[in-house]
C-alpha cells in the first residue's frame, strides 16, 4: 500500500465544487426555512420546530445506511458516483416544493408539508453528501493534504452558504413598498427555491463529471462481514465504529456541539431581525464578515496542522467559538454591550462574528480531516475501508442533535410567547431577553461540555504516521494493493489527468 499520489488541481477543484450544494441547502434550511414557516406562513414555533427537528432526526438515521451501502457498492462506476448522481432530481424537486406550499393548507397541512418535504430534501442531499465526503477521504492518505482537501471543499461550502443568503436577501427578498422587511414577503420564496435548486443540480453534475476519471484508481473493499438487511448491517457497522475510542470522543463532541448549532441556526434570523434589529444590508454585511473570518481560518489551517495536532486545533476552535457567540447577548443582558441605536453596535458585531467564524473554521476542518485519519486506524485494526460509515456516523450525530436543537428552539419561541408576523421594534423586552439568553450563554455552556468530552481523542500526528507505515508494510507482505481488504487486488494505474 504505497502512499496515495498527490492530486492535481483539476481533480481537487472538481471534487471540492460539489460541496457548494450542501452550503446552499444548509443556509436555506438554517436561515430561511424556520423563519418562513413561522413568521411568513404563521405556523406555530412548536409545530415548525418539531417538523424540522423530526426531519433532521429521521435524516440522521438514513445517513449510516447510505454510508454502509456506498462502502459495499461494487459497480463499474465505483462506490460513490452512482449515489451522487442519483441525488440530483429528488433534491431539486423536494427543495423547490418545500418553499412552495399550496395556499390555505391550515396548520396541520403546513406541518405535514414541512415535515415530508424536509425529509425528502434532506435524504436527497445525504445521498450526495455521504459518498462525497467518503470520496474525499479516499483521494489521498497524506496527513496534511487531507486537511488541504477539506479546506478547499469547505471554502466551496461557505461560498454556497454566502451565495444563498446574499442572493436570497438582496435579490429575491429585496425590500419593497409593501414589504419593507423583505424576508416577510411570501412571494419571494418560491423563485428563490427554484434558483437554488438549479444551482445545486449544476454543481453536483459538475463534480461527478470532473471526478469520473479517478474511479478506476480508487480503493475497493470486500463486502461487509455483517449479514442481514441494509438497516441491520449499517447499525452493526455503526456500533463497530463506536468501539474506536478516538471516534467515540469526536462523535460525542459533535453531538453536543450540534445541539447548540441547531438552536443557533434556527433562531439566527430572529436574532438578526428582532434582537439586534439589523437592516437587510447590515445582515448581509454580517454574513460577509463571517465569510472573511471563516476564510482566514481556512488559510492558516494547513500550516496549523503542520505545527499542532488536529485535536488541539479542533478543541481550541470550538471553545473560542462558544465564547465569542455567547459574549454579545451575555453582555447585553447585564448592560455592558451597546444598544441597537448605538453606532458602535454594528462594527462590534462584525468583529465578533469574524473572529468567531475564524475559530469555527479551525474546528470544522479539523473534524473532517480527523475523520479520515480515524478510518485509517480502523482499517489497521479491522482490515476494511469504511469511510462511508464513519462520515455518516458523524453526520448522524450532527443531524440528530441538530434536530433536537431545532425542536428546542421552536418550543422556546412558543414558551416565551414570541409573536409571529411581528414588526421590528414591537417585541417586549422580556421576550428579547429570553431569546438572547437562550441563544447565547446557555448554549455556550452546552458546547463547553462537548469540548471537554472531546479531549479523550488520542489519534496524534505521530500515531497516524505509525498507522500508515504499518498499513504499507502489511500490504507489502500481502503483495497486493490497496491493502488488507480481503483477497489481493491487482494494482490499478492512475487514469490520465487523475493523480500524479
Amino acid at each position: 500500500m504505497q502512499e496515495t499520489p498527490r492530486l492535481n488541481r483539476r481533480i481537487r477543484f472538481s471534487y471540492s465544487v460539489g460541496r457548494t450544494a450542501e452550503g446552499i441547502k444548509s443556509r436555506a434550511f438554517e436561515f430561511f426555512l424556520f423563519f418562513y414557516y413561522v413568521q411568513v406562513l404563521g405556523l406555530s414555533g412548536s409545530l415548525a420546530g418539531l417538523a424540522v427537528g423530526l426531519a433532521l432526526i429521521f435524516d440522521s438515521f438514513i445517513d449510516p445506511m447510505i454510508g454502509s451501502y456506498s462502502d459495499n457498492l461494487q459497480s463499474k462506476y465505483g462506490r460513490r458516483h452512482p449515489l451522487m448522481l442519483a441525488s440530483v432530481l429528488p433534491l431539486g424537486l423536494s427543495f423547490y416544493f418545500l418553499f412552495s406550499p399550496p395556499d390555505d393548507m391550515g396548520p396541520v397541512g403546513l406541518f405535514f408539508w414541512l415535515l415530508v418535504l424536509s425529509v425528502l430534501a434532506r435524504a436527497s442531499i445525504a445521498l450526495f453528501q455521504v459518498p462525497h465526503l467518503a470520496l474525499g477521504a479516499e483521494l489521498t492518505d497524506h496527513y496534511t493534504e487531507r486537511s488541504a482537501i477539506v479546506v478547499q471543499r469547505t471554502i466551496f461550502a461557505a461560498f454556497g452558504s454566502v451565495f444563498a443568503m446574499l442572493v436570497g436577501l438582496n435579490f429575491f427578498m429585496a425590500p419593497t413598498e409593501q414589504f419593507p422587511t423583505g424576508q416577510l414577503n411570501p412571494d419571494a420564496y418560491s423563485p428563490f427555491a427554484l434558483a437554488m435548486s438549479l444551482s445545486m443540480a449544476f454543481v453536483i453534475l459538475f463534480c461527478c463529471h470532473g471526478t469520473r476519471g479517478i474511479i478506476p484508481s480508487l480503493k475497493q473493499t470486500r463486502k461487509s462481514e455483517f449479514p442481514g438487511s441494509l438497516a441491520l448491517r449499517s447499525y452493526q457497522e455503526f456500533l463497530d465504529a463506536l468501539r474506536n475510542k478516538s471516534f467515540r470522543a469526536l462523535f460525542t463532541g459533535i453531538l453536543l456541539v450540534a445541539v447548540v448549532g441547531g438552536v443557533h441556526s434556527t433562531l439566527a434570523l430572529h436574532m438578526a431581525t428582532y434582537y439586534w434589529e439589523l437592516s437587510q444590508e447590515e445582515t448581509s454585511g454580517f454574513l460577509i464578515a463571517a465569510g472573511m473570518g471563516f476564510l482566514a481560518g481556512l488559510i492558516i489551517l494547513r500550516r496549523a496542522h503542520e505545527r499542532f495536532d488536529k485535536k488541539h486545533t479542533f478543541a481550541t476552535g470550538m471553545a473560542l467559538l462558544a465564547l465569542l457567540t455567547a459574549i454579545g447577548p451575555g453582555l447585553r443582558e447585564i448592560g455592558l454591550f451597546p444598544g441597537n441605536d448605538h453606532p458602535a453596535l454594528f462594527p462590534l458585531l462584525l468583529v465578533l462574528v469574524a473572529i468567531a467564524t475564524f475559530f469555527g473554521a479551525l474546528a470544522g476542518v479539523s473534524g473532517g480531516s480527523m475523520m479520515a485519519d480515524i478510518a485509517d486506524e480502523h482499517e489497521l485494526t479491522h482490515g476494511r475501508r469504511q469511510e462511508g460509515i464513519f462520515f455518516s456516523a458523524a453526520s448522524f450525530a450532527g443531524k440528530a442533535a441538530g434536530g433536537a436543537g431545532h425542536i428546542i428552539a421552536g418550543v422556546v419561541i412558543d414558551i416565551i410567547g414570541f409573536p409571529s408576523n411581528a414588526a421590528v421594534g414591537t417585541i417586549s423586552p422580556e421576550n428579547l431577553t429570553q431569546l438572547g439568553l437562550m441563544n447565547g450563554p446557555l448554549m455556550a455552556v452546552i458546547m463547553a461540555f462537548g469540548v471537554v468530552y472531546f479531549m479523550r481523542y488520542e489519534l496524534s500526528h505521530e500515531r497516524h504516521a505509525q498507522i500508515m507505515q504499518s498499513l504499507r508494510e502489511r500490504s507489502a507482505l500481502a503483495g497486493a494493493s490497496p491493502g488488507p481488504d480481503g483477497p489481493p487486488n491487482q494494482t490499478l494505474k492512475n487514469p490520465p489527468g487523475g493523480v500524479h
